[in-house]
């Protein structure tokens, strides 16, 4: 469930951390990002009607709404190796702008081509995948926008042979075949980047049978990459990402055997209660079963975190905490004891004016878990009640036109209804703008992409320009959004972020550069092409060498052999394979200069990500299915490298940059039990990680003035007051209401409670809690009144504000700071708990800068002027890197103050020679500017058709 509420957002991580040469930069992997299509939500617990879960039996995509005549419509083209073809049947799904409500996609049109391979589909704006089926064919998918403003969007689709897949299923550890596996299929329609996800359409999925042998076979596929999914009675189910079809070989699929859970429903008296609906929660669809006679149940589950419940008439319950289940396990001995029914309750408002939002969703999800428990729709009059069991919950509630609202960790007790309020902000803001090339004329038809920040509950939104250059988009949700543009065809993306104001139109231009392409061929370490097709990232430098928010992709061919177009500027380059899930970039990685009408050439060697991989086992040895494993880096660069395990708790911590600080240790957390190992290297082989059990915490808050809380948050940190190294992925902030807590699964180690009543009053209390202990604690309220830290960043060089700093509170440096330094340098963290803190700053393309504060209760503290620094230039070097473009060797990027800076160098020089010989390639810049440190160098460049002579001293 964490990852569901708690990914990064990409663009974020790319502004925080991609100008970090010798870090780290995480983006979404598989678990994180927000799923395409989820399963369709269970029974919630106040008696709605089932939705149909999906499988071989998956209902069909739901219809759209009706498209009215002026709304548009696609012009389908669909052909074949003999021309135009018909017969073809077409279908166009839209994806609609409030993408976290299942299900995601809407069958919108479908439809036959005619004689001249041709179709139209109403549609309205919006972003669509057209599909085309024919029979002898493999389909042809292609992600397409329906612009606003434009009657008419033209798709075409070309039809090839089909290709086949074969594969058995296996028991896996055993090798005997799994007959009678359901085997899916379902494509990634684009680019499969690592945080993709396919689409789950019941019309685009293709599926199969294993026989008695275990035998499966898929024909007429598109050749392409799929997500395969099997599952078996008796085995838990089993996911493959990226798969390449076609492949060699026949492919094996192991499955593991499913697990169980057992126990007893007893009502507060401790007797059994029979007929009792028993749901487990967790996977993609709920289990349930009925307790018999004497109380017991039994629940075949796969393997992950689960949360049992029951219900009967208005007695509800729950087995405590969150149920680890791995491959074949049984858990046995669960209660769950039925009490008064409790729940939440509250209303929905809207920021304006503060009316009732009419009509919105709330949806309840166990607190680290997956899988949904109940949801409700309000009345009119924006008031909802819903009954749930004792348990700590995520709350999301959603309406259309309104922001998105989410609260996570809510604890529910026994028999009581909490109250639980949420303010929407409404999409009452607007952007419009220009776009135009370098001269300033305006670009037709060029793509432009609205992304808004997680809490704004819309999808991205895309758009075409005008003939003006010009484009719009309305009802937007006020804050931050990204804004890009590009020209069709073109990989590379121009990207500006805009704040939007409530009932407000902001304006902006968007300037988009001529282009070149970049093209090569990408081979593995031993010269041979790669096993599937490779993932080529060009991630765009800027003139001072720092890297850039924007980042763009191409696949190769069977033979590595790739092509993009890209803006012309200098660009670094990385070949991966898609499942490739973290980006980082050295400064030896190549880097090109793509220069306007021309092309480049760059040969790629396939990056192997190979670094620390293991088991998370749990404390009874079996491994324990999605743990958060967490890598902490120290020394002058902390940094957290956050990976999760598999359904088979294997994990693997990719390879570190050269020169990055050894790691300080090596934490695993699953549902509060955790294990933290320090001094954990690379190349040592298999690490095993064995968690140990939760500990229990009750607390009381006692108010040294006024009256006791009526509600109030909490949050563990270390002693320090420093976040828990899982804490991005798994928040340990918890809601209450009332003046007492009782956590079940409490980290066992030494910690720091802090809470915030709902009136301000705040207070803290150390607690050191053992594995499967249990321990009580008092935590004082101090006084009202809201504390803050603030201050200023000041270059080194010259004293000067620093624009845009990254400024973390409490945490090493992340994809997601808590604020920026403005355009005069300063910062401001509001709303901060009194006691000590850490304040991290980090400038774009420099070093990490701390500094221990200790804040007072109502009191802002000023920690005055930070110096920062860029990054230094690595020794020996002269803090710049190379590209070879049009026959010669140029400068591509400069480590700010660097030596080569320093002596007058500048991106784009053409680099003639270094001590007077003559460099004639990459390899010889690199090789012949290294030297001893601190040793003089001559170098000869070329700007602007003259030669200079220019001298630098070799960093220390």
């Amino acid at each position: 469930m964490r990852q569901r509420f708690h990914r990064p957002f990409i663009i974020a991580a790319f502004l925080a951390l991609c100008a970090v040469l010798l870090l780290w930069l995480r983006v979404p992997h598989q678990g994180e990002a927000a799923p395409a299509h989820e399963p369709a939500p269970p029974r919630p617990l106040d008696g709605e009607t089932t939705r149909p879960a999906p499988g071989s039996s998956a209902p069909a995509t739901p219809r759209d709404t009706p498209v009215t005549p002026d709304e548009g419509a696609f012009l389908v083209r669909v052909t074949g190796p003999q021309g135009p073809l018909a017969g073809a049947k077409v279908r166009a799904f839209r994806r609609p702008p409030d993408e976290r409500r299942e299900p995601t996609w809407r069958l919108t049109s479908e439809g036959t081509t005619g004689p001249d391979g041709t179709v139209q589909l109403p549609a309205r704006p919006g972003d669509y995948l057209v599909t085309a089926q024919a029979p002898g064919h493999a389909p042809a998918r292609r992600e397409a926008t329906r612009p606003e403003d434009l009657p008419q969007t033209v798709v075409e689709l070309t039809l090839t042979e089909g290709v086949t897949l074969r594969g058995r299923t296996v028991e896996e550890g055993k090798g005997e075949p799994v007959p009678l596996a359901e085997v899916t299929l379902h494509p990634y329609p684009g680019t499969a980047f690592s945080w993709a996800q396919p689409v789950e359409l019941t019309e685009e999925a293709a599926t199969a049978t294993s026989d008695g042998r275990g035998q499966f076979e898929l024909s007429g596929l598109a050749p392409g990459r799929y997500r395969l999914t099997a599952q078996a009675p008796g085995f838990s189910r089993r996911e493959l990402l990226f798969l390449h079809v076609p492949r060699q070989g026949e492919l094996v699929v192991g499955l593991w055997g499913a697990g169980t859970m057992e126990g007893y429903v007893v009502d507060a008296k401790g007797q059994p209660v029979p007929g009792a609906r028993v749901r487990a929660t967790g996977g993609l669809t709920p289990l349930e079963t009925t307790s018999s006679e004497g109380g017991g149940f039994a629940l075949e589950v796969g393997m992950g975190n689960w949360v049992l419940t029951a219900q009967r008439g208005d007695a509800v319950g729950r087995a405590p905490g969150t149920l680890s289940v791995g491959p074949g396990q049984t858990l046995r001995g669960l209660t769950i004891t039925l009490g008064a029914e409790g729940g939440l309750t509250g209303e929905v408002r809207s920021t304006d004016a503060a009316f009732p939002v009419r009509s919105a969703e709330l949806v309840v999800h166990p607190a680290d878990s997956q899988g949904e428990l109940a949801r409700t729709t309000l009345g009119g009059g924006g008031i909802y009640r819903l009954g749930l069991p004792p348990g700590s919950y995520d709350v999301v509630v959603q309406s259309p036109g309104f922001s998105r609202g989410m609260k996570t960790n809510v604890e529910v007790g026994a028999g009581v209804f909490t109250q639980l309020d949420f303010e929407l902000e409404p999409a009452s803001a607007s952007l419009q703008g220009i776009v135009q090339d370098a001269r300033g004329t305006p670009v037709e038809g060029a793509e432009v992409r609205l992304d808004a920040g997680r809490r704004s509950g819309v999808a991205a939104r895309t758009t075409h320009t005008d003939a003006r250059g010009a484009f719009a988009f309305r009802e937007l949700v006020p804050g931050q959004v990204r804004v890009r543009a590009r020209r069709e065809g073109v990989q590379g993306w121009t990207e500006k972020v805009e704040t939007l104001l409530p009932k407000r139109t902001v304006w902006t231009t968007l300037v988009l550069a001529d282009t070149g392409m970049v093209q090569g061929r990408v081979t593995q370490a031993s010269g041979k092409p790669p096993s599937e097709p490779a993932l080529v990232r060009a991630v765009a430098r800027t003139s001072t060498g720092g890297g850039a928010a924007n980042i763009s992709y191409a696949e190769t061919d069977a033979q590595g052999v790739y092509s993009m177009e890209l803006p012309a500027g200098v660009y670094q380059l990385t070949a991966v394979l898609p499942r490739a899930r973290f980006i980082y970039f050295q400064d030896d990685d190549p880097s090109v200069t793509v220069h306007a009408g021309s092309a480049v050439q760059q040969d790629l060697v396939l990056v192997e990500e190979r670094g620390i991989s293991g088991t998370v086992r749990e404390p009874s040895g079996a491994p324990s299915p999605f743990a958060i494993v967490a890598a902490v880096q120290g020394g002058d660069m902390p940094f957290i490298l956050r990976v999760q395990a598999n359904e088979e708790g294997t994990f693997e911590v990719p390879t570190r940059p050269q020169g990055a600080p050894p790691l300080a240790e090596l934490a695993a957390y699953n549902a509060g039990r955790t294990v933290r190992v320090p001094s954990v290297s690379e190349g040592q082989g298999l690490v095993e990680l064995r968690l140990k059990p939760a500990a229990r915490l009750r607390g009381k808050l006692v108010a040294k003035e006024g009256a006791p809380p009526e509600a109030f948050t909490l949050t563990l940190t270390e002693t320090s007051g420093e976040e828990l190294p899982w804490e991005a992925e798994a928040p340990s902030t918890r809601h209450f209401t009332g003046d007492t807590f009782e956590l079940l699964d409490a980290p066992a180690q030494a910690l720091k409670v802090h809470v915030r009543a709902r009136d301000g009053r705040t207070g803290s209390a150390q607690v050191a809690l053992t594995p499967g202990g249990a321990s009580e604690v008092e935590v004082e309220l101090m006084g009202t009144g809201a504390a803050g830290i603030a201050g200023r960043a000041v270059w080194a060089r010259n004293g000067g504000p620093a624009a845009g700093v990254a400024v973390f509170l409490d945490q090493p440096v992340s994809a997601k700071p808590d604020t920026h330094t403005g355009p005069d340098g300063r910062f401001q963290l509001p709303d901060v708990r009194p006691g000590p803190h850490t304040v991290r700053l980090m400038p774009f393309e420099g070093r990490v800068e701390t500094r221990a504060v200790k804040v007072k209760p109502g009191e802002t503290t000023d920690v005055g002027d930070v110096t920062v620094s860029p990054r230094r230039a690595q020794p020996g070097t002269v803090g710049a890197g190379f590209s070879e473009a049009r026959g010669s060797v140029e400068v591509a990027w400069l480590t700010p103050d660097g030596p080569a800076a320093r002596a007058g160098v500048v991106v784009g020089d053409r680099l003639v020679s270094v001590d007077g010989l003559v460099v004639r390639d990459r390899a010889e810049a690199e090789a012949r500017t290294r030297g001893t440190p601190g040793s003089p160098v001559r170098l000869q460049v070329r700007r602007e058709g003259q030669e200079r002579e220019l001298f630098a001293t070799r960093a220390e």
